[in-house]
């Protein structure tokens, strides 16, 4: 059986090829890709990269910006080599193929971002490369925070995406470690459905949280909302 061809994901600025890579273009990578915090970032670690959507995506809001991408699977980085080597910003980000827990930076981020694996309690797909993008056992969101209290600099921040039933867990997980809440987006996919995601911002500061709610789809399918496209105009070829 052949396997699938994709076509290339286009957006305003640049291209996702996905041939290759377990997991495909979806709006949680866009979305903490658009969402991360704008204020001035020198250098940032994009952690289980993919395809290097987010990189491209932070590379673009962030003049200037230095970008480790790090992804461990050999066809993700097929792909994410070539999305990269085709980009504009090709000279800032720095692809690591290198496993997260064996990756020791040796400089402070202001900027750590990921779309990590969160299907804990899920059958795991037949797929390896699949099944480690998903699940949270090839990569630990408590690990990541870990990581951060260690990697971030002083008022560095790490932005992360997770489903909404795991929020509480996140937060009381992130206060044990020594990160607080800095903001927090909930992510409805309808006006009249339960919430399914939330974007977290972490940082080393204790302040009150600034609390958000997004909608995707306001008014029927397709017929996104107004905070949705203006969080994501600069990327999707679908909005002016």
């Amino acid at each position: 059986m052949l396997n699938k061809i994709y076509q290339p994901f286009k957006f305003k600025k640049f291209n996702i090829q996905q041939n290759n890579a377990a997991m495909k273009i979806g709006t949680d990578g866009i979305l903490i890709g658009a969402w991360s915090s704008s204020s001035e970032k020198k250098n940032a670690l994009d952690i289980g990269s993919g395809t290097g959507v987010i990189s491209l995506i932070i590379a673009q809001r962030f003049d200037d910006i230095k970008i480790d991408s790090l992804e461990n699977s050999k066809n993700a980085i097929i792909d994410a080599k070539q999305n990269i080597k085709n980009c504009i910003w090709h000279k800032n980000i720095n692809l690591i193929e290198k496993d997260f827990y064996k990756f020791k930076p040796v400089v402070k981020y202001d900027l750590i971002i990921s779309n990590p694996p969160y299907f804990i309690n899920s059958l795991k797909p037949i797929n390896t490369d699949r099944s480690n993008a998903r699940h949270e056992s090839s990569l630990s969101f408590k690990d990541i925070l870990k990581f951060s209290v260690d990697h971030l600099s002083n008022l560095g921040s790490l932005n992360i995406i997770l489903p909404y039933d795991q929020l509480d867990k996140a937060v009381s997980t992130s206060k044990a470690i020594g990160l607080n809440v800095k903001r927090k987006c909930i992510v409805y996919p309808k006006p009249n459905k339960p919430p399914h995601r939330v974007l977290l911002e972490f940082s080393k500061i204790n302040s009150k949280t600034i609390e958000e709610e997004l909608i995707i789809e306001e008014f029927g399918r397709h017929e996104y909302s107004k905070d949705y496209k203006k969080l994501t105009r600069d990327f999707y070829t679908i909005f002016n």
